[in-house]
This record gives structure tokens, C-alpha cells and sequence, in this order.
């Protein structure tokens, strides 16, 4: 009998200890946040993406398997002015070829022993606090202040797949110390400035607009400089339209000009969608080439579930400055079938490369292609 009561005694402290916590979990997702918000406890939303491939010549010498776009925002709200947001982020990729590129085009050296080092595959690139200056001042407009390690970038202005068209566009202060972004309802505008980051007597100053509404476009422009101390930097602007004759035909275009390397670069766009088919070319050049990429990519949707993917990589300049590769000419053509499954989409396909390391869907890339297996989730 004694056992039993110390039994039924435990029972009901760990009952007393669980409740609150299976009660959380009976809400749903706005209750439980407004009961933590009861409790002063702070809400807290993970978002991001990961992005697995391998990819094989049938040659050990040139296979590669990797990670790229593999990161994690955690972002909590401690009440309702603040949110704080910290990034775990990190990309790896395990080679034994010394031409294979990783997923941001830079050629690896299969001695690097961090290689297959998966100690350390996090880093925490970004973390910082935004404050609601508007809503706590109660103003007519947004007012957000943003400081801590944080980064300003110009969008992902693209419509195709490829997205070569902001290749050599989009510009960034990366790592930033402060920002301040004002939102007029007609346009944004999001003023910069860093403290230290960087080379010593260096600066990061930058200002970047956005106009949602150009009838049925969206513009951008920007001044942004990073680690000079004459605050010289990247100006430009970019355009996009993805709607235009009821969805079918979406256009971008954009130019940039580096104020201290009295250079520049472009890059146009443009995707067709006549369902269940979508095609995108895009093209870009900048100073040394000014015709330098065309890529096509295309998309047959088979259904909700299915679907097949193709790529072709032409290159008109003298070498690829990208991945000190590719040579002028024929880059790469690929073709994949995938599948998604809610948020996940998995690829298997052939990337025919000739000696480029081109690659439209893999997260990895070999010289001469390969056949190649990828994974991609966004949450």
C-alpha cells in the first residue's frame, strides 16, 4: 500500500509539472503566441532553408556532396516593439577534385583538410535587434532601427531560374553595424553606416530605395560602400515587373556602377509562362565583357507533384571570372525531373559541363557534370 501512494504521488507532481506545457500545445499557433504573451514569455519563429546535392562523374576524383543555402533564422519577440533575430548559417563541401567549385563559385583545394571538417559547419552570420520606432511613437509611417551584426542587400530582383540576370547587379554592406529604414507607404528608403567592420579606417555607408509601385513594377536604386575610406561605392538600380499580360510574361533588368573601380555591369531578363510551361532567359556583361553570360532555363510542370527541369550556360567572354574555368563558349546543359512533397522538393537528373562546373539545380558542382541527386526544403 505504501508503494502505491508514493506511486500515485509521483503521478501527481508530474502531472501538475506537465500541465501547463501539454496546455501550451492545445492551442493553436495565434493562441499559444497570445498566451505566451500572457505569460510575458517571448515568441519565438524559425524560418530558412536547406539545400543538399552530390553529384558524380562515375570518377572519385571529381565527385562532389555538399550543403549550400543552409541556414536557420531564429527570430523572438520579447514584446511588441522588439524582435531580435540571430542566424545559424553555414555551407560545406566534401571533394577530392581540385577543379571542383563550390556553390558560390569558388575552386576548392581538395588539401584544404576543412574540407571534410565538419567541426565548426555553423557560423552565426547575423544578429541583431530591430525596434518598431513608428509603432511605439504611434507615427504615421514605419520607422524600424536596426543594429547589431546585420547586412543591407539589394533584392533578388530575377524572374527566371538561372537568375543570371543579377549576377553582376545586386550589391551589399556585409557585416553592417546599424541601419535605419523608413517605410512611406509610396516608397522605402533604408539608410546604413557601419562602425569598424572591415580593414581599419574603413567605411560602410549606403542608401537604398525601393518604389513598390511603378505601375506595374517594382524599382530599386542605391548607393552602398563597404571598407573605403573615401566612402566610394556601388551605385545602381534595377527593375521588375513579373505579372505583365495576366502572369504570362514577367521582365528585369538592372545596372550597376562601382564608383572606385570606374566599372560597371548589367543584367536583363525575361520568363514566359504558358502553362504548363515556363521558359526564362537571362544575360548579363559588365566592363571587361560586356556581353559576358546567356542562360536559358525551362520548366514543365506535369502536375502539382512533378515536373521536369532543364538549363543550358553560354559564355562570351574571355575566361569566367566566376570560377577561373570556364572558357569563352558553351558552358553546360542539364535536364532533372523532381518531385515535391509539401515544402521539400527532390531532383535527380545529368549535368553535361565542359569543364565549367555549370550547374542549374545540384548544390555542388563537378568540372565536367555529372549524374546528381539534390534536396531543397524552405520552411
Amino acid at each position: 500500500m505504501k508503494k502505491l501512494l508514493i506511486f500515485l504521488s509521483a503521478l501527481v507532481i508530474v502531472a501538475f509539472i506537465a500541465a501547463p506545457v501539454f496546455a501550451m500545445e492545445m492551442y493553436e499557433p495565434e493562441q499559444r503566441a497570445a498566451k505566451l504573451a500572457e505569460e510575458k514569455a517571448s515568441v519565438l519563429k524559425a524560418s530558412g532553408e536547406l539545400t543538399f546535392g552530390a553529384i558524380t562523374p562515375f570518377d572519385s576524383a571529381d565527385e562532389a556532396v555538399g550543403y549550400a543555402n543552409m541556414y536557420v533564422d531564429f527570430t523572438l519577440w520579447p514584446d511588441e516593439y522588439n524582435s531580435i533575430l540571430f542566424e545559424l548559417a553555414g555551407s560545406k563541401v566534401f571533394t577530392q577534385s581540385p577543379t571542383i567549385i563550390d556553390p558560390f563559385g569558388t575552386p576548392l583545394d581538395p588539401t584544404d583538410d576543412s574540407l571534410n571538417d565538419t567541426n565548426g559547419l555553423f557560423t552565426v552570420p547575423y544578429f541583431e535587434l530591430t525596434t518598431d520606432v513608428g509603432k511605439a511613437l504611434d507615427l504615421p509611417m514605419g520607422l524600424k532601427n536596426t543594429a547589431g551584426l546585420t547586412s543591407l542587400y539589394t533584392s533578388k530582383y530575377e524572374v527566371t531560374g538561372l537568375a543570371w540576370e543579377r549576377t553582376q547587379v545586386r550589391t551589399s554592406i556585409d557585416p553592417l553595424a546599424w541601419k535605419f529604414a523608413a517605410d512611406f507607404g509610396g516608397f522605402k528608403a533604408t539608410a546604413a553606416l557601419g562602425f569598424g567592420f572591415g580593414d581599419v579606417d574603413q567605411n560602410d555607408v549606403g542608401i537604398f530605395v525601393e518604389i513598390p509601385e511603378v505601375g506595374p513594377a517594382v524599382v530599386e536604386a542605391w548607393y552602398l560602400s563597404q571598407n573605403n575610406a573615401e566612402m566610394k561605392g556601388k551605385t545602381g538600380f534595377d527593375v521588375k515587373a513579373a505579372d505583365l499580360m495576366d502572369g504570362m510574361l514577367g521582365v528585369a533588368a538592372g545596372l550597376v556602377y562601382d564608383v572606385a573601380e570606374d566599372a560597371g555591369g548589367w543584367g536583363v531578363g525575361a520568363s514566359i509562362v504558358y502553362d504548363p510551361f515556363t521558359i526564362g532567359a537571362s544575360v548579363n556583361g559588365y566592363d571587361q565583357d560586356p556581353l559576358k553570360q546567356l542562360g536559358i532555363d525551362a520548366n514543365w510542370a506535369l502536375n502539382d507533384t512533378f515536373g521536369i527541369d532543364a538549363a543550358l550556360g553560354y559564355s562570351f567572354a574571355d575566361d569566367d571570372e566566376t570560377t577561373d574555368l570556364a572558357e569563352d563558349g558553351f558552358q553546360g546543359i542539364e535536364f532533372s525531373v523532381y518531385a515535391k512533397v509539401g515544402a521539400a522538393k527532390w531532383a535527380v537528373g545529368y549535368t553535361y559541363a565542359d569543364n565549367t562546373g555549370f550547374v542549374y539545380v545540384p548544390a555542388v558542382s563537378a568540372p565536367d557534370g555529372g549524374i546528381f541527386i539534390n534536396a531543397d526544403v524552405d520552411f
